[in-house]
């Protein structure tokens, strides 16, 4: 039987856009979202879904990507990181070690470590 390729398993990208000069918004996150759409559009991707979210006060780690099933969340992410992010996580199911963080507060029992 011949293969197909591998089979995705849908994931869903949350980026948060909350505005303001010190949080997220402030910190380039629009610019983020725009080439991570860009690339998910470029390569097909129609198992990865994105998606901006509000504030869950971590933006003095922002700008904060969250990928969900897998509860990784990185941080301080730059446009230049995005492909990195869509190549080694979205596609090859490994998450980039050297943005991911660990949020703190109560968000904390949301992450994968």
């Amino acid at each position: 039987m011949a293969s197909h390729g591998p089979v995705r398993r849908p994931l869903h990208v949350f980026v948060c856009t909350t505005t303001g000069r010190h949080h997220c918004g402030g910190q380039g996150s629009e610019r983020v979202l725009m080439r991570l759409r860009d690339l998910v559009e470029q390569r097909a991707l129609s198992h990865v879904r994105t998606t901006r979210m509000g504030c869950n006060l971590q933006h003095h780690q922002g700008p904060i990507m969250i990928v969900y099933p897998d509860g990784v969340w990185y941080g301080r992410v730059r446009p230049q990181d995005v492909e990195e992010i869509v190549e080694r996580h979205l596609v090859g199911g490994e998450p980039v070690e050297r943005l991911r963080i660990v949020p703190d507060g109560p968000w904390a029992a949301t992450a994968s470590t």
